[in-house]
């Protein structure tokens, strides 16, 4: 199985971090773990000018998504200063609607796509688990496809939720939390598509044919 993501969605896991604390040098954030984006061999990816049309077209996806993300952190960091307003609560509305109107259908693409027949080739390599059911790097990012999904929605929620109640005191508490769970989201969104850019796409360069690639997408359109 491909390490180098494996030791990527350890280290991006808070929950696998705080477990694995012991291992970890002392002193790290959890929000900063050593060589996150540094994993051994990402070096030696494929840049961007040599990779195939379709897996341009996913990269150029992420990079467009990173600018609503970043108002999205923006936002969580006003409301920790000031508390939400107007502003705070476009900015959110936006990246909402680009979760669900540019992130998911992404993600299903690649499920549908590129994910099975990358994941096949994989295997073919021994590139995998050693359990009884093989698993590849394409796992992982299942994983965080699944992980996005369900915390965008409990960011939304909480949000919904803290609009509606008048007590200060407990929409202090709700709102700490969606900032707490916002934070946790947008590391997971930048990570993964870290992986997906410098790891993942650079595998899919290396060992799928030209014929391959240009079968994923109809066209070459992603949609």
């Amino acid at each position: 199985m491909d390490t180098d993501l494996i030791r990527l969605r350890n280290k991006a896991d808070p929950i696998r971090r705080n477990v694995e604390k012991g291992i970890e040098d002392e002193g790290t954030s959890p929000f900063a773990p050593p060589d996150l984006y540094a994993p051994p061999g990402a070096d030696q990816g494929v840049p961007y000018d040599e990779m195939h049309p379709v897996l341009q077209a996913l990269r150029d996806d992420h990079a467009a998504f990173v600018i609503e993300l970043t108002h999205f952190e923006e936002a969580l960091a006003k409301i920790r200063e000031n508390g939400p307003d107007r502003e705070v609560d476009a900015v959110f509305s936006q990246f909402f609607r680009a979760i669900d109107e540019s992130v998911v259908p992404h993600n299903r693409l690649e499920e549908r796509t590129l994910f099975p027949i990358l994941a096949a080739r994989l295997i073919e390599r021994g590139e995998h688990s050693k359990g009884p059911e093989p698993t590849t790097a394409i796992d992982v990012l299942m994983d965080d496809h699944i992980q996005i999904v369900q915390l965008a929605a409990v960011i939304f929620n909480f949000f919904a939720v803290a609009s509606r109640i008048p007590d200060e005191r407990s929409r202090g508490v709700i709102l700490t939390a969606a900032v707490e769970q916002g934070q946790v989201l947008a590391e997971l969104l930048r990570l993964h598509m870290f992986r997906e850019d410098h790891v993942l796409f650079s595998l899919a360069q290396k060992y799928l044919s030209t014929e391959e690639l240009d079968g994923l997408l109809p066209a070459g359109q992603l949609q």
